[in-house]
């Protein structure tokens, strides 16, 4: 049921003689449906919801804005369209304002030299959401993680083969470099992080101690991460700097990897899906902070399985979190470690998770990175 609105005289005004392109032919409704993946059933409740909305002032409005917005790839601006559509007109709008936007989001692919078969691959992440929103809500339809969501219809996240990539800042509290007498990468942790006693990051009125860094006179001290266990050392380390080759500072910009929901992580897909990554972006970093990246797992599931070669590609950095994201993706959305502990288990990996949790074990959210050796040539 739509929800009743009141509208200023000014915005209704401005509304007039506004028209914004949307799409109504067939053709389109096919093409909606098979990027997003969306069933015959989802695909029916979307067209009632559009068809209920589509000549509402506050719909026009808000379609103008995200118009906006999407030639922009302003996420954020988008974000607060969906969220106002969300909230004033139900779960199904946000579905509803993606096929309105669509003929706008095939221009700005096209702009950015996007494959068709990348935004299809990318949109079909939509689907993944809905299905989750149904699991949540008792089979109700509806999207409510539109603000992932936006990203992808900004064309900031993609999706190329098994895996999606995103472009952004370093936001992690570490400095990456390569030890060029040793060979290989080494992290150290930035100064004033708290930290437990074996070194994974805290809250502060939690923590054990406090990490110091600083490059001078020649030579970096710090705590250095180890890279396997995804921990900080105590102990301070002094290198001499002239042998470190800073790869990536704080802010700098990486490459962010994103494992959505569904094909199994084959070593074949992902090694074919991180090197289309590596024709695209040519980044420094791949970077990823995950449940599927926490050492932990070689501990509790088979260490020639896909999640633990996936884990096993990245060098390790600890990040904060409150409840271990593992408890959510293989249980339930809100799922704490209780949860967790008296679940009725349907699945091997969530048994091999729980029987590990009662065996003492203690999972975690973690960071990663796998470099780009090209890049130090």
């Amino acid at each position: 049921m739509i929800r009743p609105w009141v509208f200023s005289f000014a915005a209704i005004s401005s509304l007039l003689d506004y028209n914004p392109p949307l799409p109504h032919a067939r053709g389109m409704w096919k093409t909606f449906g098979n990027d997003t993946n969306l069933s015959e059933n989802q695909i029916a409740l979307v067209h009632a919801t559009y068809t209920q909305v589509k000549d509402l002032p506050v719909h026009r409005l808000l379609v103008e804005r995200a118009i906006v917005a999407v030639e922009k790839q302003d996420n954020r601006a988008l974000y607060l369209v969906f969220d106002q559509g969300f909230k004033e007109m139900g779960p199904v709008y946000p579905l509803a304002l993606i096929y309105c936007l669509y003929p706008h989001l095939e221009t700005l692919y096209s702009r950015l030299g996007i494959s068709n078969q990348v935004m299809a691959a990318t949109l079909s992440d939509i689907s993944i959401w809905v299905k989750t929103y149904e699991r949540q809500h008792a089979g109700s339809t509806g999207l409510d993680r539109y603000w992932w969501i936006c990203r992808h219809l900004c064309a900031k996240v993609l999706r190329l083969g098994r895996l999606q990539f995103e472009q952004g800042p370093f936001t992690f509290p570490f400095a990456i470099y390569y030890d060029s007498l040793l060979q290989r990468y080494r992290s150290f942790a930035l100064g004033a992080i708290h930290c437990t006693f074996d070194g994974y990051i805290a809250q502060e009125e939690d923590a054990d101690w406090l990490t110091t860094f600083s490059v001078k006179n020649g030579l970096l001290l710090g705590h250095e991460v180890d890279q396997s266990l995804g921990s900080i050392s105590r102990n301070l380390v002094e290198v001499p700097s002239d042998r470190l080759l800073l790869v990536c500072a704080q802010t700098d910009p990486v490459t962010f990897v994103h494992i959505p929901e569904g094909e199994p992580l084959t070593p074949s897909l992902v090694d074919a899906s991180l090197s289309e990554a590596l024709e695209m972006f040519s980044p420094s970093l791949f970077v990823c902070d995950s449940w599927l990246l926490d050492p932990e797992l070689g501990k509790a599931l088979p260490p020639e399985g896909n999640i633990c070669h996936f884990m096993n590609r990245f060098q390790k950095f600890p990040v904060a979190f409150f409840v271990p994201q593992i408890f959510d993706r293989v249980f339930g959305y809100g799922a704490g470690k209780e949860d967790v502990l008296a679940w009725k288990c349907t699945t091997s990996l969530q048994r091999e998770v729980q029987a590990h949790l009662r065996n003492g074990g203690i999972f975690r959210t973690m960071g990663g990175f796998i470099p780009n050796r090209a890049r130090l040539r």
